[in-house]
């Protein structure tokens, strides 16, 4: 479980922010969401936003909430979890960097089912989950609360808060964004977010090996086993 610890650096909050910034990468989903989204109205279109952003949002914080209860249930260790969220984001970062984004991909079936929905019901499902919080997001917030302190884990958790903010004001003017940035923009920020989460898949990586050295040096040795 977490303990007290000092106060959190500035550094911490600033990459626990920018790491959650380049994940839920609301640039990339807000072109999604204004093509998705073409001829609302401004109120609905506020509305929608509002309703994928609080959906990612729950989503991201009721994970960091129960994640040490998940570790604890399923004996998982928070090294196991630095690990997993590492490989899940990199596997992201290198989908973003050198092939379409995994967040785009659908299948026939699934384009039949949400031709029959109302457009405000992809705030939800999928633009919120799994668009916005999908396997990528949820695994990096699991990492960063793995082996925290309460007030570096309020640091995650408030930067959840205002990532999730950031996202609906994006989302809000999402067709504004789009039109300023157009296709060309949307992809070269997109492979600039790709970049970014590698360096954080990474990151968690050398942590975990770290984390992974320390305890096999702080391991008692194995007793002899006599052979007389």
């Amino acid at each position: 479980m977490p303990h007290l610890g000092p106060l959190p650096s500035w550094s911490f909050a600033l990459g626990v922010t920018t790491s959650l910034f380049s994940v839920l990468n609301p640039i990339s989903a807000a072109a999604i969401f204004a093509s998705a989204t073409v001829g609302m109205d401004r109120v609905a279109l506020r509305r929608s936003a509002r309703k994928a952003s609080l959906t990612a949002g729950t989503a991201m914080i009721v994970f960091a909430l129960v994640g040490q209860f998940i570790f604890s249930f399923f004996g998982f260790t928070a090294l196991a979890m630095r690990f997993v969220g590492g490989v899940l984001v990199l596997y992201r970062a290198i989908s973003m960097l050198y092939g379409e984004d995994p967040r785009e991909r659908s299948t026939e079936d699934e384009k039949a089912e949400a031709s029959l929905k109302h457009p405000e019901d992809f705030a939800i499902i999928p633009f919120g989950i799994p668009l916005l919080a999908g396997p990528g997001t949820l695994s990096t917030v699991m990492g960063m609360i793995a082996g925290v302190t309460w007030r570096e884990y309020g640091v995650v958790l408030m930067a959840i808060i205002a990532n999730i903010w950031l996202t609906y004001l994006i989302l809000r003017k999402a067709p504004a964004v789009f039109a300023r940035i157009g296709a060309i923009g949307t992809k070269v920020m997109n492979k600039l977010m790709g970049l970014i989460l590698a360096a954080v898949a990474m990151q968690f990586l050398i942590n975990g090996v770290k984390a992974l050295y320390v305890e096999m040096q702080q391991a008692p040795p194995a007793a002899a086993v006599s052979t007389k």
